[in-house]
């Protein structure tokens, strides 16, 4: 696939479902393996411990908690979770998780088009005020593509991961939804 944009009709975004599960694990370790930085999980640990914990979210049948994907044909080549926090003093927040696109599909709107399902899904239909993400400071692409959807970068938490003895900082971003002024 070469780097040229790809139109709306050229691929589709949905809700994954239980019967995705097997093609939704495969893209969760592709990217752990690709991106291990990227990822507070790891590789190692996902392959031991297996697809329960995600076969369970994808189970779900609420509207809280899932996982979107990006199709070229029937080909999973994206995926963005989100979560809304379930506590009483924080239900207006959501957390943004575990996005990647496979990098033969990169640059091609296919990432934004990703946060744009999961951002109009915690706005309009879980009805929060504000909207998180954590993403590796060094992950520029990524950073500037959140920024351009109107993140706000708020925290830095130093040293938030160490893979082989290397230590990473992790950005804090959210994204104000609605005026609550």
């Amino acid at each position: 696939m070469n780097n040229a944009k790809v139109n709306k009709q050229d691929y589709s975004i949905r809700r994954l479902m239980e019967s995705d599960l097997d093609a939704y694990f495969s893209i969760r370790l592709e990217s752990l393996k690709n991106a291990p930085t990227n990822f507070m999980s790891s590789y190692e640990e996902e392959e031991r411990t297996g697809t329960p914990f995600f076969e369970g979210i994808l189970r779900h049948a609420g509207i809280d908690n899932l996982i979107f994907g990006a199709f070229i044909k029937d080909r999973l080549v994206g995926v963005i979770g989100l979560y809304q926090e379930n506590q009483l003093k924080a239900k207006h927040k959501c957390n943004i998780w575990g996005m990647y696109v496979q990098s033969d599909c990169r640059q091609k709107g296919i990432g934004r088009a990703l946060l744009r399902e999961a951002i109009d899904h915690i706005k309009d239909r879980l009805k929060c005020l504000i909207a998180n993400i954590t993403v590796e400071s060094n992950n520029i692409s990524a950073i500037k593509l959140y920024e351009s959807m109107g993140f706000k970068l708020w925290g830095n938490e130093p040293k938030a991961m160490c893979w082989n003895g290397q230590y990473f900082d992790e950005y804090h971003l959210s994204l104000l939804l609605q005026d609550i002024s």
